[in-house]
């Protein structure tokens, strides 16, 4: 490892063993570094070397800036990780934050012709196994996108269920048949293991392998959050039986951890990492043109009845108790970072979020997918074009959103300073080949000390 590309600053070296026991990969972690600094490195072996990667350590104490790329739900056979890509190029980045979805383990269960180039899974079938959960890990690592990205920067990720299985939850999952596929936990132990093997980055506690929520201190300008809303949480579940005050999509240990730090915490900002969609977004006095397509994005349940049980909408109790701890204890500077649905949204976070008299305490920055279908996708129309109406109507179903774009594929770029935090959704032109093209889709800011979501004009 060296301060430059050319190694003519070496500031470390070493020998690691590959093993079969991760897979043969290797982790290195270097200590002794220096704050907020870039350093390149290289790994050879058996007489062949790797490209040179690089990577940024966490800024010091009294930074004033930091930037970096959010993103998540990359679906291998839905097309090219063109988002990937071109975070990969930007020079402007400290790391970038993956909200989960990094890889899914489903099978290959789509129609030859919807499947973009030869971006079948390996296996076909879905992952349930130790060596089906490295295969799969495997293929996505070989991808020339993910591989750009992982090359230029560092990752600090959550996860989403389908790093274990569709619609996972404490004690199973949608997809889990238990005669078929055997006792959850051995799964469940599984996946953590080959996301460990695969994933670079340190457990937050290595006596407890499941555990994904942490704490990253960025330098005292901002706390940085991680939770994650799946392997802990209780059973989705419809009707009268999701308002049970007991029902929670964090669990206790997680939910304590969580309040304790929005509540110790001494940074300007305190940004929560969540997979999940906290703000609701479900009214139930929807128009009936909207009850189809915010069923095909996950925004309300399949019956179009009530809320989708698989987001914070399914856990209101438990989300009623985070907001109220905001704005009981007047936490100041609190933005949501989710992912999850394949869209994009901002949105003004309120405890009772249909009351237009409430002021905000907070707000939440939803990115798009990386590649996983979008609106256009699932209803089989042209980007952006049939979609523009129901945006439009959206906005005006439920006040709190106040952008909303249904059908691009793409990543945020968060930026952070004493006086503001700013959201930028950039999209790429397509996922149905390699393409270099992308646009800016919008820009919000919220300043520090006053919750309110404000458009930044484009510059183009």
């Amino acid at each position: 490892m060296g301060r430059d590309r050319n190694f003519n600053d070496l500031v470390a070296s070493g020998t690691a063993l590959a093993q079969s026991d991760a897979d043969f990969t290797v982790k290195v972690d270097v200590t002794g570094l220096d704050p907020g600094t870039y350093y390149f490195y290289q790994f050879a072996a058996s007489g062949q070397t790797s490209p040179v990667g690089r990577t940024k350590t966490l800024p010091p104490d009294g930074t004033k800036h930091i930037r970096f790329a959010q993103v998540s739900c990359a679906r291998y056979d839905a097309g090219f990780f063109n988002a990937y890509a071109r975070i990969g190029e930007r020079e402007d980045l400290d790391f970038v934050l993956h909200l989960g979805d990094y890889i899914y383990e489903i099978a290959e269960k789509l129609p030859k012709a919807q499947i973009v180039g030869d971006r079948l899974f390996e296996p076909l079938h879905e992952c349930k196994t130790l060596v089906n959960y490295r295969r799969r890990y495997a293929q996505y690592r070989r991808d020339p996108a993910v591989q750009k990205m992982h090359a230029a920067l560092p990752i600090i990720a959550t996860m989403d269920d389908h790093e274990l299985a569709n619609d996972a939850w404490r004690d199973g999952a949608g997809e889990h048949n238990l005669e078929v596929d055997g006792d959850w936990s051995i799964r469940r132990a599984t996946a953590f293991r080959v996301r460990w093997e695969w994933l670079p980055g340190r457990m937050p506690d290595p006596a407890d392998p499941e555990r994904v929520f942490r704490k990253v201190s960025l330098g005292g300008l901002a706390d940085l959050l991680l939770v994650e809303t799946r392997s802990r949480r209780d059973l989705p579940v419809n009707g009268e039986a999701m308002y049970a005050p007991h029902r929670s999509a964090l669990g206790q240990e997680q939910r304590e951890w969580l309040f304790r730090e929005l509540e110790n915490s001494t940074a300007t900002w305190r940004v929560l990492g969540c997979p999940s969609v906290l703000s609701p977004t479900w009214s139930p006095n929807l128009p009936e043109s909207l009850k189809t397509p915010l069923v095909k994005v996950k925004l309300i349940d399949s019956d179009t009845f009530g809320p989708d049980s698989d987001q914070w909408d399914g856990y209101p109790a438990e989300r009623d108790l985070l907001l109220g701890l905001i704005q009981e204890k007047a936490i100041e500077n609190f933005v949501v970072l989710s992912g999850d649905v394949h869209v994009s949204l901002a949105m003004e976070l309120k405890r009772h979020a249909f009351d237009p008299d409430e002021a905000p305490i907070g707000v939440e920055f939803v990115t798009t997918s990386v590649a996983s279908f979008n609106l256009d996708d699932k209803m089989g129309w042209e980007p952006r074009t049939k979609s523009k109406p129901i945006q439009a109507e959206l906005l005006k179903a439920i006040p709190h959103i106040k952008w909303c774009e249904l059908d691009s594929h793409g990543y945020n770029i968060i930026g952070v300073t004493p006086a503001q935090v700013t959201a930028e959704w950039r999209f790429v032109d397509t996922v149905l080949q390699s393409s270099a093209r992308e646009m800016s889709g919008a820009s919000f800011m919220v300043k520090a000390g006053c919750p309110q979501m404000m458009a930044i004009e484009s510059k183009m």
